[in-house]
């Protein structure tokens, strides 16, 4: 696929790919969706909140990647973890629980407009929250990564 996916596109993927995720709010050049996912014991709702760039602006996977967030059941820290108390999360407000899920090393490319939702931040949501529930059980984080210090602008 070559080029920005347009937003109407991701939303014609996301439909066809997670029907379970509806369509909750939509923008000229954005979307949130929110819905149930179960990857392991537990159903998770969920909401991602993407803008689609405009071909003018400074492509940096930092600012313009999906931003997925648990919002029940609230994701809980572990005071004795070597993970850190909740891993492979970005913090962006004063609620310790506020926070957006972390699924890639932006600066490895793995993500990008040119990719579709569908394909990639969803199928990665799940596995972030299959780790997590493994790190809940057992203190250790099997998702792999690396622990990240970037903060993320949330525009959602």
């Amino acid at each position: 696929m070559s080029g920005i996916v347009s937003i109407d596109e991701q939303i014609a993927a996301m439909a066809d790919a997670w029907p379970q995720l509806e369509l909750v709010q939509r923008q000229r050049d954005s979307a949130i969706w929110g819905g149930p996912l179960r990857p392991l014991f537990q159903t998770f709702i969920i909401r991602i909140s993407y803008r689609a760039p405009s071909v003018i602006e400074l492509l940096d996977n930092r600012r313009l990647q999906p931003l997925v967030r648990v919002l029940s059941p609230a994701l809980r820290p572990r005071s004795r973890s070597m993970e850190g108390q909740l891993p492979h999360v970005y913090y962006v407000g004063p609620d310790p629980l506020d926070v957006i899920l972390c699924m890639f090393d932006p600066d490895s490319d793995e993500w990008s407009p040119m990719l579709k939702i569908a394909e990639t931040t969803v199928p990665w949501t799940i596995d972030w929250i299959a780790s997590y529930e493994g790190w809940r059980a057992t203190g250790e984080w099997t998702g792999g990564g690396k622990h990240l210090s970037y903060s993320v602008v949330a525009k959602d």
